[in-house]
């Protein structure tokens, strides 16, 4: 009978090198935008961070080698501590998504009233919109 404990030592195992993957389970806000565009487009999924967080001062502009970069602060609206993660996804202009080996989930802890500044460059040239996506720091495994 020592099957047992050897298979669930093995779950064990597979569910810990799972839980380093980038992967999200749970609700989340999307934001998306493009090159130029004053207002990110919004889709709210998460309402106490919808509440909470603000996205403010966007900006995009185009590098030497064509690549798209983004500027964007996180605004903590409320008077408590936040805490969230947050990563970027890039597609190119027919909506196609753009892999990305730097794409992770960054988690982030704001005051009352603290913001962050996000600065990112698409990994490609071709790269014509992108999504952010905000989620508690629970929902990422």
């Amino acid at each position: 009978m020592k099957t047992l404990p050897f298979a669930a030592a093995l779950l064990a195992l597979a569910m810990s090198a799972c839980a380093g993957q980038s992967s999200v389970g749970g609700t989340q806000n999307v934001y998306s935008g493009a090159e130029n565009q004053a207002e990110l487009g919004q889709v709210f999924g998460n309402s106490y961070l919808s509440r909470a967080l603000k996205i403010q001062n966007y900006r995009s502009k185009r590098l030497d080698d064509g690549r798209l970069a983004i500027q964007f602060e996180l605004f903590n609206d409320s008077d408590q501590n936040l805490r969230f993660a947050w990563a970027l996804d890039w597609f190119d202009a027919q909506g196609f998504k753009i892999a990305d080996a730097t794409r992770h989930w960054a988690p982030v802890q704001l005051g009352g009233g603290g913001f962050t500044t996000i600065q990112q460059t698409a990994p490609t040239p071709t790269a014509e919109n992108f999504k952010l996506q905000v989620t508690s720091p629970n929902e990422v495994h």
